[in-house]
Order: structure tokens, then C-alpha cells, then sequence
């Protein structure tokens, strides 16, 4: 029997070990990572405005361009349980209130400016009806009914729906403040001041300068 020698072009023996060991590595090479998702913009959502007042004081966050559109139909105080509800109610100047008697004995909605101790009216309301009053001038007013004297509450007037009273030591807050430009209206002592104020990021603190 013949044996036949085959001739080795070891330059092709060569290139095909290459091409081979290319594509078994990357068959078993691990895959790529995914891409870290983005973090939150914190800073870009709603804020908390805080800082410090006269005592009691009402503060209103204004947009700086303009009022805040009036919101729709009245607000509403009613009188169930001999219980004013709510007991503290926040209402624009120039919005309607409606001072309702849900239950089945008399009531009498009584007004006072705090303050000042003007009376704005006293009326009854009986079972089932209802008073219907604007409160044209921003400040504070104290409720009650004569009939029961444990009923009592406070409706806010202010120029903005976004408004707080200021505690005993004067500190305030005001959540949910989307950034942008602003003006702080302070009420106390029956004047009012205000200052511009710049809201970006997640809490805006602010003084107020009183004369």
C-alpha cells in the first residue's frame, strides 16, 4: 500500500485557528450590562416654602405675574353634630361662602374680624337652610352660634388659594410649591406687606422683613 504525503500550507492552518478562536469568544463572552435608569429630578417637582412671621400672621404665596384665577362655586361651612366642618376653612376674598345647617335643630352663624372685633353679621339658619356670604376684605374672622357655645370656627380670607397661618412663634409652611416666581403676602395687624421670593429646589426658606 501507498502512503501519500498531503502538502500543510501552515499559513492557512494559522488563519483558520484565529477565526475560529474569534468567534468562540464572543459566543461566550457575558453581555453587556443594561444602562443605570436616570435618577429623579427632585428638584424639578413641588417644594415646600417655609420660614418665619409675625406671630399668627396669615401669608399667602402669590404667583408673581398675576392673581390666581377664582376657583369655581362657593365654599362651604356647615353645621352638624353642634360642630362647625370644618373648623378652620380657607376661602379667596371675593368667593362665595355658604354657611349650611344640615341638622335638625336651629343654629345662628355669628362673625367677628378677628383683630379687630367688628361685627360682620350674625344670622339664623335653620334646619336644612342655608346663608350665603362674600367675604370682600382678606383677614381673619372668627364663627359661632349664639344658640350653642361650644361651636366655634375661623374662616381665612386671602388673596391666594396657597396660604397657612403662622404658628405662636411665627414659623410657617406652605407644601406643594411648584418652582417658579413668587410674592409672600403677610397679613398681621391689620396691614399687609409683602416681599418677592424665588422657589427652585426642594425646600425654600424665607423671612420676612417687617417695618
Amino acid at each position: 500500500m501507498r502512503c501519500y504525503t498531503v502538502p500543510i500550507d501552515r499559513a492557512s492552518v494559522a488563519c483558520s485557528l484565529l477565526i475560529l478562536l474569534a468567534v468562540f469568544g464572543a459566543s461566550c463572552s457575558s453581555p453587556a450590562p443594561p444602562a443605570p435608569a436616570a435618577e429623579p429630578d427632585v428638584a424639578a417637582g413641588p417644594g415646600i416654602v417655609s420660614g418665619i412671621a409675625p406671630r399668627a400672621a396669615m401669608v399667602t404665596l402669590l404667583p408673581a405675574d398675576g392673581d390666581e384665577p377664582m376657583p369655581a362655586g362657593p365654599a362651604v361651612m356647615d353645621q352638624y353634630a353642634k360642630t362647625f366642618v370644618p373648623s378652620v376653612l380657607y376661602v379667596r376674598v371675593g368667593q362665595p361662602v355658604e354657611f349650611r345647617n344640615t341638622e335638625d335643630m336651629p343654629h345662628n352663624v355669628n362673625v367677628i374680624r378677628r383683630g379687630t372685633g367688628a361685627a360682620v353679621f350674625s344670622v339664623a339658619t335653620e334646619p336644612q337652610q342655608q346663608y350665603v356670604h362674600t367675604f370682600e376684605r382678606m383677614g381673619q374672622y372668627d364663627v359661632a352660634c349664639d344658640i350653642h357655645p361650644g361651636m366655634q370656627a375661623l374662616v381665612v380670607a386671602a388673596p391666594g388659594s396657597r396660604v397657612t397661618i403662622a404658628d405662636e412663634q411665627g414659623a410657617f409652611t406652605i407644601p406643594n410649591v411648584p418652582a417658579g416666581s413668587y410674592r409672600v403676602s403677610v397679613t398681621f395687624e391689620g396691614r399687609t406687606v409683602e416681599q418677592a421670593v424665588e422657589v427652585s429646589g426642594a425646600r425654600t426658606s424665607v423671612r420676612i422683613a417687617t417695618p
